[in-house]
């Protein structure tokens, strides 16, 4: 029988800490963010307990949610906030998130993304340029394995998962088996084009965070505006390695296999069983591996993903 965990404390409203949910709150928590795969997938991680970001969902910038946010930023002593966006029903959207935002940004921002129908995720301000490896798995129920795609320091997991630079790494990873291997690692000439694709996409975000697409792709003046800013702000992680690609150290992509195991576990207590699912993961300084999100490869297990 899967198990059901109390719900009777009373249910948890927008805006939500996700510190706050565990498997006491977490069915009431999921009925709030219905259809936001993100903001799902990251309550279920964090109430079966794989390493998320802290932070919170807010849906406008009401007196609730701006006297949420200010409290989370007080006590973790944050002057910004890593977005992320959501909208019910799509996991992709023109619109992108995954960059830092100061306080003063944030209620302008937030009613943009709400007369657009979205949802934030205010989070631990972790700098998307900081980033040592990003992982993207996608799982192999029959074989019972995770297929892996790696960039390696100064990229993140967007690069992989909108298609904007080719893995620099691939591993096939067992789910019950400490098995892995590596089955692929990028050339000196592939790495150095990335580096500058990456440098480039910097650029443009620099200049429009949310639409970077729209930013004339005239790469060489993005290159040097980008690697400007990152020498100013002593974010220099990528034009560190930019000489050649460092593979990933195995015990990362060993601990990535087994949160995967462990969430997939999780959830069956659920009675909620995914075939291919794909999950997102990056290595941040101080942290070492935390999770994004995931998203089963099946629309109709969507569903699933809200027991009540």
């Amino acid at each position: 029988m899967p198990i059901r965990p109390d719900v009777s404390k009373a249910p948890p409203k927008l805006p939500l800490e996700i510190e706050a949910v565990d498997t006491a709150n977490l069915l009431s928590a999921l009925e709030l963010v219905r259809g936001c795969l993100k903001t799902t997938s990251m309550l279920w991680m964090h109430a079966l307990s794989l390493p998320v970001l802290s932070g919170v969902v807010v849906s406008d910038w009401s007196k609730a949610s701006a006297k949420a946010v200010h409290r989370f930023c007080r006590n973790g002593g944050f002057s910004k906030l890593l977005l992320r966006i959501d909208k019910r029903h799509e996991r992709w959207t023109r619109r992108r998130g995954g960059y830092l935002l100061t306080l003063a940004e944030l209620p302008t921002t937030i009613e943009e993304l709400r007369l657009e129908g979205m949802v934030a995720a205010l989070l631990e301000p972790a700098s998307p340029y900081a980033d040592q490896y990003s992982l993207a798995g996608v799982t192999v129920p029959d074989e019972e394995k995770v297929l892996v795609e790696i960039v390696g320091p100064g990229f993140d997991a967007s690069d992989i998962l909108r298609g904007d630079i080719p893995p620099h790494e691939r591993w096939d990873a067992g789910l019950r088996l400490s098995t892995r291997r590596q089955i692929d690692v990028v050339s000196q000439d592939e790495y150095a084009s990335s580096v500058q694709k990456r440098l480039a996409k910097i650029g443009a975000r620099l200049k429009n965070p949310a639409f970077p697409d729209r930013v004339p792709q005239d790469s060489a003046p993005l290159v040097d505006e980008a690697t400007s800013f990152l020498k100013a702000t002593r974010q220099t992680t990528l034009l560190k390695h930019a000489e050649g690609y460092t593979p990933i150290p195995e015990q990362h992509v060993v601990s990535f296999a087994r949160d995967v195991r462990k969430l997939l576990s999780g959830l069956s207590a659920y009675g909620i069983h995914l075939g291919p699912s794909s999950f997102a993961a990056s290595v941040i300084p101080k942290r070492g591996l935390i999770f994004w999100d995931f998203f089963p490869a099946r629309k109709q297990e969507v569903a699933s993903l809200y027991p009540c």
